[in-house]
């Protein structure tokens, strides 16, 4: 590839300039690089500077590195030199809008550079940055980039506490990794700095430490009150209450951090709006008049979630989705539920050369106002489509959702289906099998009015949340962890329901008979700071009038 001539800044004082260039380099386009100028930076780096070591390794680098990412915006190349691991994120330049936004905003390369710098200066844990080369091709694609240093092994703190945190938990691991994220947030504020895209992912964990490693959206004028209520939302489906307040005091915030994200709303929207992207993780499908979105992969399986590891090729789903609209047509499919509302029904897939047990919901109108109201609201496959991925990335375990189809006549929806996950488990109305165990049932109980309460406080109600609607799935070595199988009575207003529908369930149950202690342990978990006395009048009030709409008393259970 074109290579020009190599210009080398690592003043020690820190003023950028530059060295004669190299008289062996072949003529090209000029190739500026600016090193860090700090008497830190690593001496392979500027061994290979004199020596043009590192000239050879960028000028062949698809050959000499190896591609680790790319977002269509940027990529991530790896590469070694003296047994070290670097890392080069390249900004290419291949449309015209890239080339406006540089013209007006600057090299990226060069923002992300600048703001590593920041960090440094500032003491905060963060990958060194070594050089940035602005006008750089890869590929035949003229960019930027900028060379960081690797830090290996290491991994994603999100996806750390996926794999790890249980084990963190009891070993106390967990409580040193928030005390290094208090410190990087802590070293931020004293100098000055901010960051508007925290989350766990902007976060790296190498050799028992963590560091912050996404550096693209640090800016001056320190951390904003709503940048760590951001960090505190996007930590949810990982840490516990008791874990933010932790932190949260650490950093002496006023108050407590808040318990209702709802104010995050716009945070939510942006992430569901990739449920109908085609992208690396979700991609519409088309099977005849039928049309809709899959999925692919996530970057973060579930653990209660089979199906969330599947990597599936596109080409899998089109005859996946040829299949089961075959079979819905022939009606050769298990039937579990079926009435005027809908069916329900059962099958196996083959997806990425595995089988998969799923679950096919196909609704019906069974008033005839549902034709005129879905034309706004969206038909029930795509509600249950939506609402399922709203439950998710608030960290509610439910069914994995994998396919949503729509069948389309002159631009109106006359049909639709949506396909899950089949979760191996029992419902948790067989109160028969479960009240064996009377310990056991209690804390799936506690369980459940827990996982109700952390809905609502992301503002989602659970309208019909009769015990039908709850799968338990049991795996060996792990306790009994309950899923919401019936999405469609999740509500974005409180309309009902709740822990007050289920207790009523649980009344009712023809199974088993009901016990003060069990509506104890719903109400525990529901209202877990609240006294003995109180969860007996609020149970005293549920068998009262157990229909009542009006929501339970949060305020007096000190809640």
């Amino acid at each position: 590839m074109p290579w020009g001539e190599f210009v080398a800044d690592k003043h020690p004082e820190g003023k950028h300039r530059g060295r004669p260039p190299n008289p062996n380099a072949p003529a090209g386009a000029t190739f500026d690089v600016r090193l860090l100028s700090q008497p830190a930076a690593p001496s392979a780096i500027n061994a290979a500077v004199q020596t043009g070591a590192i000239e050879n390794i960028l000028r062949d680098l698809p050959h000499r590195g190896t591609l680790v990412a790319d977002t269509g915006r940027r990529q991530t190349w790896r590469f070694e030199m003296q047994g070290r691991p670097y890392y080069l994120r390249f900004y290419p330049l291949r449309r015209w809008r890239e080339r406006m936004a540089r013209a007006v905003r600057g090299s990226p390369a060069m923002s992300e550079f600048a703001r590593l710098q920041w960090l440094q200066k500032a003491s905060v844990p963060a990958p060194r940055a070594i050089a940035c080369l602005l006008g750089m091709r890869v590929g035949g694609i003229r960019g930027d980039a900028v060379v960081i240093e690797g830090l290996e092994p290491s991994q994603p703190l999100d996806r750390y506490l996926h794999a790890h945190g249980a084990a963190d938990a009891r070993s106390g691991r967990r409580r040193a990794l928030a005390k290094c994220l208090t410190e990087i947030l802590a070293a931020m504020g004293r100098a000055g700095l901010g960051h508007d895209r925290l989350g766990p992912d902007s976060f790296l964990v190498h050799r028992g430490g963590v560091y912050l490693l996404d550096a693209c959206g640090v800016h001056k004028g320190g951390l904003r009150m709503n940048e760590v209520e951001r960090l505190g939302v996007l930590s949810r489906p990982y840490a516990s209450r008791a874990e933010l307040l932790r932190v949260w005091r650490a950093l002496e915030l006023p108050g407590v951090p808040s318990a209702n994200p709802r104010q995050h709303r716009r945070l939510w929207e942006r992430v569901l709006a990739n449920m109908f992207a085609d992208d690396r993780y979700f991609r519409r499908v088309s099977a005849g008049a039928w049309s809709g979105w899959c999925f692919l992969r996530t970057a973060l399986p579930r653990e209660w979630s089979d199906a969330s590891r599947l990597d599936v090729p596109a080409r899998d789903w089109e005859r996946v989705a040829r299949e089961i609209l075959a079979d819905l047509s022939a009606d050769t499919m298990e039937i579990l539920k079926r009435s005027s509302s809908g069916d329900v029904l059962a099958t196996r897939i083959v997806l990425g050369g595995r089988p998969l047990d799923v679950i096919v919901k196909h609704p019906r109108r069974k008033f005839w106002y549902r034709h005129l109201t879905e034309i706004w609201r969206g038909t029930r496959a795509r509600r249950a489509w939506n609402r399922a991925w709203q439950l998710i990335i608030r960290g509610i375990p439910t069914a994995w959702p994998l396919l949503m189809l729509e069948k389309r006549v002159c631009g109106y929806v006359t049909d639709g289906i949506v396909v899950f996950e089949r979760i191996p488990g029992r419902a948790l109305s067989e109160t028969r099998y479960w009240k064996e165990d009377p310990d056991r049932y209690r804390t799936l109980l506690l369980r459940c009015g827990r996982m109700l309460r952390r809905m609502e406080e992301s503002g989602l109600y659970f309208y019909d949340s009769k015990t039908t609607n709850w799968v338990v799935r049991e795996d060996q070595g792990n306790d009994p962890l309950p899923l919401l199988v019936d999405v469609e009575g999740v509500r974005i207003f409180n309309q009902g329901g709740g822990v007050r529908r289920l207790l009523r369930s649980l009344r009712e149950s023809p199974d088993g008979e009901f016990e003060p202690a069990d509506g104890a342990a719903l109400l525990r978990g529901y209202f877990p700071f609240a006294a003995a006395s109180q969860i007996e009048r609020m149970l005293a009030e549920t068998h009262a009038a157990p229909r009542r709409r009006t929501p339970l008393p949060q305020q007096e259970a000190g809640v």
